[in-house]
């Protein structure tokens, strides 16, 4: 075989395309938003810090993982499945029952009243509605809070029967995760 400068040249074309390809189907992915992040979590991660100093109030259960939920006004239909299915996702942790507690937060002392005796601790903050509003929080959503009093994730509001299982099923995925790597509580 005779060596052709036109040969030399397509080999060379080839092996640029070569490695040239992978990194131009790369990028026209990202750009595109094609590709999913591999996100393992189901909550939406909380980027400021948020403490319950910050609120102006106290941990409720210091040294243990909080589920808590925001307790709307009007606590309808949807709102007593979510309350239900807090105490049932506790009770579905099995042996970590004792380091998470679920948590209760309303707007007075008066929507609480019919709870005393449901096994949730209870807190009235009225004060907090407007705080959390404008970080982008809404009643009837779910919150981890770790045991040092930090606002971890949250659960936005389900619309029906559906997305509230599935959303309780991912808040007790990720705090299993958080529970099996924290040293804390």
């Amino acid at each position: 075989m005779a060596y052709s400068p036109r040969s030399g040249k397509k080999v060379l074309l080839l092996m640029l395309l070569i490695f040239a390809l992978p990194v131009i189907a790369a990028k026209l992915i990202l750009s595109m938003n094609w590709y999913q992040s591999g996100v393992t979590n189901h909550g939406v991660l909380i980027d400021s810090q948020l403490h319950y100093q910050d609120l102006g109030l106290t941990n409720p259960a210091r040294h243990t993982w909080q589920m808590a939920y925001l307790l709307p006004q009007d606590c309808a239909e949807i709102c007593q499945q979510q309350l239900h299915l807090l105490k049932q996702s506790h009770i579905a942790l099995g042996k970590d029952q004792p380091r998470v507690m679920p948590v209760v937060i309303a707007a007075n002392e008066k929507d609480l009243t019919r709870l005393q005796d449901s096994g949730f601790v209870l807190l009235a903050a009225p004060e907090l509605w407007g705080q959390l509003e404008m970080k982008s929080f809404a009643g009837q959503d779910f919150v981890l809070i770790d045991p040092l009093g930090q606002w971890v994730m949250r659960y936005p509001t389900a619309i029906n029967q559906d997305e509230l299982s599935d959303e309780l099923k991912g808040l007790l995925a990720d705090l299993r995760k958080l529970l099996k790597l924290s040293r804390v509580g």
